[in-house]
């Protein structure tokens, strides 16, 4: 199993900077007749802060018709460049191709199991290289566009987001990991800038960005690390170091942790891992959340769920008051410090202990027809 790198500490500056070919595709044509016309930030640069995804892809905006897709590039010639003394040029090459791989190999589950709460992927390839560049194919994988941003952005344009709207959002995303489940896939990368908006047909909510997702029985190069998202959204598990044996509390767990504090975000502009960090004694943080990390998760527990039940109190009033009380318990369960009871309780006492993402699923659906009701009385 190839480790993970750290690759903003990995990489010089010349490399994290250097132009390739794949960092500059504009007019090129993907698919059957898309044409590249916009580069998207990258990690590293500006405006690109919430973005997890690889050093090496570059997102691209591609139209057709007057239709717009979203077009994810590998950049293979910046893998091999990369100066670093943890992985060897055939190593770094790879770890690449296998999560490339992976990551079609995920959509190509979702494409088949026709998820609506998931982005569809519209085509896949590679470009040629151009006469005098580096001779090496340029992969690509391009997806529908969200006509709405995502989350982030959306909340940011306007302080009046309507509660139907948030609770309609959570809904989907609810949705997204219930089909995700359904396949045994995990997320692990849920977050407000990875939950996409869509207008007119299919519109909604859909969950994007797969690049770190897992499969039960299949194993991806990230499968090792304990944080395989952002971990700024990190569950406190994996921020201590923890790594739980079973599925349903180590991947399971860290997506319905992500839909609890999706709520926070979009009610109370807040996350429990921002309130954990600033909360706890720097001799009880981990390193993550910029304290000593000389303390182990379960010394820590009893403090963690404490600090997390004033939390849970400090941002009630944030709440919709006729929703309170049940989002409040919402948040309570899916976001509860102890990784081993986290979830709906009655589904966690079921054979093989699930999370019961149904569970929330219906609970949305029913807040979000609720909340409609109140906007037309």
């Amino acid at each position: 199993m190839l480790a993970h790198l750290t690759l903003k500490e990995a990489m010089t500056p010349s490399a994290k900077n250097a132009e390739t070919p794949a960092s500059d595709l504009i007019g090129r044509e993907v698919g059957d007749g898309w044409i590249i016309t916009e580069r998207l930030p990258r990690a590293g640069e500006p405006d690109a802060e919430d973005l997890t995804g690889s050093w090496f892809s570059i997102g691209y905006i591609a139209s057709k018709g007057g239709k717009k897709a979203f077009v994810k590039v590998i950049d293979i010639q910046r893998a091999i460049e990369m100066r670093t003394s943890e992985l060897s040029i055939i190593d770094r090459l790879k770890l690449l191709t296998e999560s490339h791989s992976f990551e079609c190999a995920i959509l190509d589950v979702c494409n088949k199991a026709r998820m609506d709460r998931v982005v569809r992927v519209l085509g896949r390839g590679e470009l040629e290289p151009l006469e005098g560049a580096f001779p090496i194919e340029i992969p690509y994988i391009m997806f529908e566009l969200a006509d709405g941003g995502d989350v982030r952005k959306v909340v940011g344009r306007s302080s009046k987001v309507e509660d139907a709207w948030r609770f309609r959002v959570l809904h989907d995303v609810a949705v997204g990991i219930q089909q995700l489940h359904g396949q045994e896939i995990a997320h692990q990368d849920i977050k407000p800038s990875n939950v996409l908006i869509f207008g007119g047909k299919g519109s909604g909510a859909k969950l994007g960005d797969l690049g770190r997702a897992s499969r039960r029985g299949t194993e991806a190069n990230h499968d090792a690390e304990y944080i395989a998202g952002a971990p700024r959204y990190a569950p406190p598990e994996q921020v201590f170091g923890v790594r739980p044996e079973r599925w349903e509390d180590r991947r399971e767990g860290c997506d319905l942790y992500h839909l609890g504090s999706l709520a926070t975000f979009l009610f109370a502009g807040v996350t429990p891992a921002a309130y954990y960090a600033q909360s706890l004694s720097a001799d009880m943080k981990p390193k993550l959340w910029g304290g000593s990390g000389g303390c182990d998760y379960l010394t820590a527990l009893p403090l963690l769920t404490s600090t997390f039940t004033q939390f849970a109190q400090s941002i009630e009033a944030d709440l919709p008051s006729w929703a309170a009380p049940e989002l409040t318990q919402i948040v309570l369960t899916a976001c509860n410090p102890d990784y081993r009871l986290r979830g709906d309780p009655a589904a966690r006492r079921r054979a093989g202990s699930p999370v019961g993402i149904e569970t929330y699923v219906s609970r949305f659906d029913r807040l979000a027809k609720h909340a409609n009701i109140k906007t037309r009385t």
